[in-house]
């Protein structure tokens, strides 16, 4: 194939091929800030930044309020298992 026709159909297909993850991280970035998590929280491992992979890892994890030696603290943990991902508590 070649000519206009040719280019513009593998135009098409690359387009076609890159819109699949172009539309997958576009959802997965609308779903973690629709967390309402603020940045600082989403350094999920205490790096002490928040990298782009912790804000899109933001969706499979949830918080709830929890008492830690009779201190009212916030846990975050993973929806997938339950897993406690971090707790923070005030000083």
């Amino acid at each position: 194939m070649s000519g206009p026709f040719g280019r513009r159909l593998v135009v098409a297909a690359i387009a076609a091929v890159l819109a699949v993850p172009i539309f997958f991280l576009a959802i997965r970035a609308l779903t973690a800030w629709r967390q309402g998590y603020s940045w600082a929280e989403m350094d999920w491992e205490g790096k002490g930044h928040t990298s782009i992979a912790d804000f899109l890892r933001a969706p499979e994890v949830g918080k709830r309020p929890i008492e830690v030696n009779g201190v009212s603290c916030v846990e975050y943990f993973r929806y997938r298992d339950g897993a406690t991902v971090r707790t923070d508590c005030p000083p």
